[in-house]
């Protein structure tokens, strides 16, 4: 009886010792997501095989506080609609300009360049900075051909001088009629989008 209970013992022990232990993984591509986040990279996917073949276009709207939106995409094309539409933002060599990336499919796509603004401390004018963040759209069917489906936001950051600090938190989502509380703090921003032909 005692060596049953000492076996058993000794099992319970070696149990604990190896539910302790600490063992290396093999790295694997989504284990590289955080780093490429921290680095700036955005990706923000979206399912649309509803919409596969269809003609789109793609549509990049700008907004100032105090202003008329403009639509700034500074050219006009159409394209095939894949399966999936992807539209990342990519960190750039220069702090005033973001890149973004508008990907149909594997084979069609493009990539731009969107002049950003500086964000400041009001007592403090002549130290700047350009810090930017996007959200998806909140996705509301039905779609309409021909009008303007928004997909991501690409906005500034804002100075609270009573924190000292710069901020870019509230909506995780962007209703697509602009009515999301962190819309009234962002001073600059963009909207990319497309349209269904």
């Amino acid at each position: 009886m005692k060596k049953t209970i000492i076996s058993t013992l000794l099992a319970l022990v070696a149990l604990t010792g190896q539910a302790q232990e600490i063992k290396m993984n093999e790295a694997s591509i989504n284990d590289y997501l955080p780093l490429l986040k921290a680095q700036g990279y955005k990706v923000h996917s979206f399912d649309t095989k509803d919409f596969k073949d269809a003609q789109v276009e793609p549509i990049v709207m700008e907004y100032k506080k105090g202003q008329e939106p403009r639509e700034v995409a500074g050219f006009s094309i159409t394209m095939s609609m894949g399966e999936k539409l992807i539209i990342g933002i990519i960190p750039t060599d220069n702090d005033s300009t973001g890149c973004y990336v508008v990907n149909f499919s594997e084979s069609r796509g493009f990539n731009s360049r969107l002049p950003l603004m500086p964000i400041f401390d009001p007592a403090n004018p002549s130290e700047k900075w350009y810090m930017y963040e996007s959200r998806p759209f909140e996705l509301v069917a039905p779609f309409e051909k021909n009008k303007f489906i928004p997909l991501v936001l690409y906005g500034s950051y804002w100075y609270e001088p009573e924190h000292g600090a710069c901020r870019f938190c509230g909506d995780n989502f962007i209703k697509p009629d602009l009515t999301s509380d962190i819309l009234k703090s962002i001073p600059h921003f963009y909207v990319i989008g497309i349209k269904i032909k």
